[in-house]
């Protein structure tokens, strides 16, 4: 017997999900950081960009094809709005992110990262009036002294001595569009399924970075795609952006661009984890130690949910 519709059961079922959606969805973005550290290398920042949603787009083009009536007629209703989405979330934010890395380190990206939480809970008190709950600041405060620690290795006097540059600035304003995408989620067109919406944002985000990627494959002299290239895009793309924007916005839609903000801090975590695993860097005590109040810091600012829904949730996939 399945839960009533918008009973404490099926709304509770409802949430259990969107948070299993939002933890994946972390893993998969701390899995692409160490795929696209380890590309770096051979493939200039804005081919890679291009190359990540010209393979989500790809990918998707068979599954929405049934839905071109509805893509087109979405498109020229609610172009404005699509295109702002896929300025602060598609293939233009990754441009900014992969550039700024280019010019930066991975220790700042991950200290960067951690902002997103915070940019949302301000943006959303500034601009929606929506005050933190209390959990939710501890809870972010908890988080965030975890991926503080992890990041400084167990010496937060390390802290004072970083140093920041254009591309730590670059990669701060994508952290930047990319809370207000998160905010932006919860009115995107629902007359589109989840993948339908991913394939205008890889349609769009396509239209704008292409010309760019092509004049920096041409300044560049091109770029070599052996197989490990194209085995890595073909992850970033096809699992990491693809799977991992679609399991996103179905989290947002149903428990709130707050709570999913939060969970945002368990990426550094994954990141942690799978460079020790497949790149080899040493695992210490201190990440252990950040591990715990990272987690714990997530799960408490996601006590206590709301009422109803923060949106209605589109149920179409």
């Amino acid at each position: 017997m399945s839960p009533v519709p918008n009973s404490p059961r099926s709304l509770h079922s409802s949430r259990a999900l969107a948070y299993a959606a939002l933890i994946c969805t972390t893993a998969l973005w701390g899995s692409s950081g160490v795929a696209s550290r380890a590309l770096m290398d051979t493939i200039p920042p804005l081919v890679m960009a291009a190359a990540r949603w010209g393979v989500a787009f790809a990918a998707l083009l068979p599954l929405v094809w049934p839905e071109r009536r509805e893509i087109l007629q979405a498109i020229r209703r609610d172009w404005k709005r699509l295109l702002f989405l896929t300025l602060v979330g598609g293939a233009p934010q990754s441009a900014m992110v992969y550039t700024g890395l280019a010019a930066s380190t991975a220790i700042h990206l991950g200290l960067l990262n951690s902002t997103i939480p915070v940019l949302i809970i301000l943006i959303s008190w500034g601009w929606y009036a929506r005050r933190p709950r209390r959990l939710e600041g501890v809870g972010l405060t908890v988080s965030l002294t975890g991926v503080v620690l992890i990041l400084a290795h167990g010496d937060l006097g390390a802290l004072l001595h970083l140093q920041f540059n254009a591309g730590d600035l670059l990669m701060l304003g994508a952290m930047l569009v990319w809370a207000i995408y998160t905010l932006g989620l919860q009115d995107r067109p629902q007359s589109l399924s989840l993948f339908a919406f991913v394939f205008v944002m890889a349609l769009m985000g396509e239209s704008l970075t292409l010309p760019f990627a092509a004049l920096q494959w041409v300044q560049t002299g091109g770029v070599h795609l052996g197989t490990r290239e194209l085995l890595g895009l073909l992850y970033i793309g096809a699992i990491a952006t693809l799977v991992s924007t679609a399991l996103f916005s179905y989290g947002v839609e149903r428990v709130g661009a707050v709570r999913a903000g939060i969970l945002i801090h368990l990426m550094p975590v994954f990141s942690t984890l799978f460079a020790t695993l497949f790149i080899g860097e040493q695992l210490f005590v201190y990440d252990a130690a950040g591990f715990v109040l990272v987690a714990g810091g997530a799960i408490l600012g996601c006590f206590r949910p709301e009422p109803v829904l923060s949106s209605p949730a589109s149920t179409k996939m």
